[in-house]
Protein backbone atom coordinates (compact mmCIF):
# COMPACT_ATOMS: atom_id res chain seq x y z
CA UNK A 1 0.00 0.00 0.00
CA UNK A 2 2.87 2.64 1.15
CA UNK A 3 4.88 1.36 -2.61
CA UNK A 4 1.39 2.59 -4.58
CA UNK A 5 1.11 6.02 -2.36
CA UNK A 6 4.59 6.33 -2.71
CA UNK A 7 4.49 6.13 -6.71
CA UNK A 8 1.18 8.07 -6.94
CA UNK A 9 3.04 10.72 -5.35
CA UNK A 10 6.07 10.22 -7.65
CA UNK A 11 3.56 10.55 -11.01
CA UNK A 12 1.68 13.62 -9.42
CA UNK A 13 4.78 15.77 -8.60
CA UNK A 14 6.24 14.75 -11.95
CA UNK A 15 2.79 16.00 -13.55
CA UNK A 16 2.67 18.81 -11.43
CA UNK A 17 6.20 20.10 -12.41
CA UNK A 18 5.65 19.43 -15.97
CA UNK A 19 2.36 21.84 -16.17
CA UNK A 20 1.83 24.18 -13.58
CA UNK A 21 5.24 24.58 -11.83
CA UNK A 22 6.40 26.97 -14.37
CA UNK A 23 3.63 29.10 -13.06
CA UNK A 24 5.10 29.24 -9.50
CA UNK A 25 8.69 30.90 -11.18
CA UNK A 26 10.29 33.14 -8.80
CA UNK A 27 13.71 34.60 -10.06
CA UNK A 28 13.92 32.48 -13.17
CA UNK A 29 13.64 29.03 -11.07
CA UNK A 30 10.77 26.95 -10.65
CA UNK A 31 10.45 24.20 -7.65
CA UNK A 32 11.65 20.53 -8.68
CA UNK A 33 8.67 18.78 -6.92
CA UNK A 34 10.20 15.59 -7.93
CA UNK A 35 13.44 15.88 -6.24
CA UNK A 36 11.58 17.46 -3.51
CA UNK A 37 9.62 14.13 -2.79
CA UNK A 38 12.50 11.92 -4.06
CA UNK A 39 14.19 13.55 -0.76
CA UNK A 40 11.53 13.63 1.79
CA UNK A 41 11.01 10.01 1.02
CA UNK A 42 14.01 9.08 1.50
CA UNK A 43 14.10 11.39 4.63
CA UNK A 44 11.01 9.39 5.87
CA UNK A 45 11.12 6.16 4.53
CA UNK A 46 14.86 5.37 3.97
CA UNK A 47 17.27 5.43 1.17
CA UNK A 48 15.98 2.70 -1.03
CA UNK A 49 12.55 4.00 -0.68
CA UNK A 50 13.82 6.97 -1.64
CA UNK A 51 16.04 5.86 -4.80
CA UNK A 52 13.30 4.12 -6.18
CA UNK A 53 11.59 7.07 -6.49
CA UNK A 54 13.93 9.06 -7.61
CA UNK A 55 14.56 6.75 -10.59
CA UNK A 56 10.69 6.43 -11.32
CA UNK A 57 10.49 10.10 -11.25
CA UNK A 58 13.38 10.83 -13.29
CA UNK A 59 12.18 8.44 -15.69
CA UNK A 60 9.19 10.64 -16.32
CA UNK A 61 10.87 13.86 -16.52
CA UNK A 62 13.37 12.11 -19.17
CA UNK A 63 10.11 10.84 -21.15
CA UNK A 64 9.12 14.46 -21.13
CA UNK A 65 12.13 16.54 -21.75
CA UNK A 66 13.16 16.70 -25.49
CA UNK A 67 17.02 14.53 -25.21
CA UNK A 68 18.02 11.20 -24.39
CA UNK A 69 16.39 9.03 -21.67
CA UNK A 70 18.62 9.08 -18.34
CA UNK A 71 19.88 12.70 -17.46
CA UNK A 72 17.31 13.44 -15.39
CA UNK A 73 17.38 9.94 -13.59
CA UNK A 74 20.54 9.65 -12.82
CA UNK A 75 20.75 13.41 -11.46
CA UNK A 76 17.56 12.50 -9.23
CA UNK A 77 19.50 9.47 -8.10
CA UNK A 78 22.40 11.39 -7.52
CA UNK A 79 20.46 13.91 -5.31
CA UNK A 80 18.04 10.97 -3.37
CA UNK A 81 21.80 9.33 -2.32
CA UNK A 82 23.36 12.46 -0.85
CA UNK A 83 20.01 12.74 1.42
CA UNK A 84 20.09 8.39 1.80
CA UNK A 85 24.29 9.55 2.97
CA UNK A 86 23.02 13.04 5.02
CA UNK A 87 19.98 11.41 6.64
CA UNK A 88 21.70 8.16 8.29
CA UNK A 89 23.82 11.47 10.56
CA UNK A 90 21.55 13.72 11.77
CA UNK A 91 18.92 13.85 14.20
CA UNK A 92 15.21 13.20 12.29
CA UNK A 93 13.52 15.60 14.27
CA UNK A 94 15.20 18.76 13.82
CA UNK A 95 12.62 20.71 10.97
CA UNK A 96 15.49 22.19 8.93
CA UNK A 97 17.79 19.41 8.26
CA UNK A 98 15.39 18.43 5.32
CA UNK A 99 15.01 21.84 4.20
CA UNK A 100 19.35 21.81 4.39
CA UNK A 101 19.62 18.35 2.58
CA UNK A 102 17.20 19.58 -0.04
CA UNK A 103 19.56 22.53 -0.66
CA UNK A 104 22.60 20.50 -1.27
CA UNK A 105 20.83 18.01 -3.64
CA UNK A 106 19.57 20.23 -5.35
CA UNK A 107 23.38 21.37 -5.84
CA UNK A 108 24.14 17.84 -6.90
CA UNK A 109 21.16 17.23 -8.67
CA UNK A 110 21.59 20.22 -10.95
CA UNK A 111 26.07 19.44 -11.25
CA UNK A 112 24.68 16.14 -12.47
CA UNK A 113 22.56 17.09 -14.72
CA UNK A 114 24.16 20.09 -16.19
CA UNK A 115 27.50 17.79 -16.76
CA UNK A 116 25.46 14.56 -18.41
CA UNK A 117 23.88 16.95 -20.77
CA UNK A 118 27.04 18.65 -21.62
CA UNK A 119 28.96 15.22 -22.01
CA UNK A 120 25.96 14.22 -24.31
CA UNK A 121 26.24 17.25 -26.39
CA UNK A 122 23.00 18.73 -25.24
CA UNK A 123 22.46 22.88 -24.79
CA UNK A 124 23.71 23.86 -21.53
CA UNK A 125 23.99 27.40 -20.10
CA UNK A 126 27.24 29.42 -18.88
CA UNK A 127 28.98 28.55 -15.77
CA UNK A 128 27.76 31.94 -13.69
CA UNK A 129 24.32 31.48 -15.09
CA UNK A 130 24.21 27.37 -14.20
CA UNK A 131 25.18 28.34 -10.72
CA UNK A 132 22.94 31.29 -9.95
CA UNK A 133 20.22 29.22 -11.17
CA UNK A 134 21.24 26.01 -9.53
CA UNK A 135 21.53 28.41 -5.68
CA UNK A 136 18.10 29.63 -6.40
CA UNK A 137 16.46 26.61 -7.38
CA UNK A 138 18.32 25.12 -3.90
CA UNK A 139 17.03 27.91 -1.85
CA UNK A 140 13.30 27.66 -3.39
CA UNK A 141 13.60 23.76 -3.16
CA UNK A 142 14.45 24.09 0.48
CA UNK A 143 11.82 26.41 1.16
CA UNK A 144 9.20 23.93 -0.41
CA UNK A 145 10.96 20.42 1.39
CA UNK A 146 9.69 21.83 5.09
CA UNK A 147 6.03 21.33 4.63
CA UNK A 148 6.45 18.24 2.23
CA UNK A 149 8.81 16.84 5.07
CA UNK A 150 6.62 17.43 7.81
CA UNK A 151 3.48 16.11 5.68
CA UNK A 152 5.23 12.87 5.24
CA UNK A 153 6.55 12.29 8.42
CA UNK A 154 2.88 12.91 9.85
CA UNK A 155 1.47 10.25 7.37
CA UNK A 156 4.54 7.72 8.23
CA UNK A 157 3.86 7.91 11.82
CA UNK A 158 0.05 7.86 11.42
CA UNK A 159 0.68 4.66 9.34
CA UNK A 160 2.92 3.12 12.25
CA UNK A 161 0.33 3.93 14.70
Amino acid sequence: MIRVAAALLVLFAGLVQLTWAQGLTVLGVFPNLVLVIAVAITWSHGLRAGLACACAGGLLLDLAAPGPLGPHALALLAGAYTAGLWARDVDHASFMQPALVTAVATLVYSLVLVGSDDMLGLAVPPLATSLQLAALAALYNAVVAIPVTRALRHTRSEAHA
